[in-house]
């Protein structure tokens, strides 16, 4: 579903609700952030009979809003895929899709995180921050922007490898095991003292596909990871942001490749 984008103009008396304590009225800015391709980091969740809830830590709770009209969130140990729609006067409608279903630790506000995602009724911006109001003037989710960059185009150098069966690969140094997806689907890669080459598809719902990756055969000195690197690249199943980071969960959630990028 392509959904076309327009500036948003902010009008500070048109946002503001008659509950001070749930809803915080927008400023004009001139440069407006786009609410499309940033990572959304919530800060907070201000309902209106005095509840607060509070991200902790932020990088947990995050909400992705595509071009395509899909939104991608982060509830804590969660993740789930929805849609959304928004108007010129700043109105926003988001259906969340199904989710995962981990048990998160007992503090999570994930579940309350996703219902609030579903009541968003209003967005606008102060400063840098991204404000969503909730339907019936419930409450106010309010987000910070994470610069990401692009999946295409960024030499990602690779951080750790978290298994789940508990095995913590380390990629010491991380420039020495590297992934660079270019846009004619070919995916470079550094492993250690070897380089390889592959091919790989997306998915609208950030499914990653990664073809076999041929690669040369140096002997690597001891204690190189290079071949679980080639060998996890080859199961990838989902990838995310997170913090500017990508993410990469493995297939049959056997485990997690996490990149900076270089």
């Amino acid at each position: 579903m392509g959904l076309s984008r327009s500036v948003v103009t902010l009008m500070a008396g048109a946002m503001a609700l008659a509950s001070a304590t749930a809803c915080v009225a927008p400023t004009p800015d001139s440069a407006v952030p786009p609410l499309t391709g940033t990572v959304w980091e919530l800060q907070q969740i201000q309902m209106s009979d005095d509840t607060l809830l509070t991200a902790n830590p932020p990088q947990n709770y995050t909400a992705e809003f595509a071009d395509d009209g899909q939104v991608f969130v982060r509830a804590d140990c969660n993740r789930a895929i929805g849609t959304f729609t928004e108007t010129g006067d700043s109105q926003i409608s988001v259906q969340m899709g199904p989710t995962t279903l981990a048990a998160c630790p007992e503090s999570s506000i994930g579940p309350q995180f996703l219902q609030a995602m579903n009541n968003a009724n209003l967005y606008f911006f102060q400063g840098d921050d991204l404000f969503i109001d909730l339907a019936f003037d419930s409450g106010t989710m309010q987000f910070s922007g994470t610069p990401t960059p692009p999946l295409i185009g960024t030499v990602w150098q690779l951080q750790q490898i978290q298994f789940s069966d508990d095995t913590l690969l380390i990629a010491d140094p991380p420039e020495n095991y590297t992934a660079e997806f270019l846009e004619d689907g070919t995916l470079l890669v550094q492993a250690d003292c070897n380089r390889g080459q592959g091919q790989f598809s997306l998915a609208d719902d950030r499914r990653l596909e990664v073809e076999p990756i041929a690669t040369t055969r140096v002997a690597c000195p001891e204690g190189s990871i290079g071949s679980e690197f080639v060998e996890a690249l080859g199961n990838a199943g989902i990838y995310f942001f997170q913090g500017g980071d990508l993410f990469v969960d493995l297939a049959s959630d056997s485990g997690t490749m996490q990149f900076s990028a270089d």
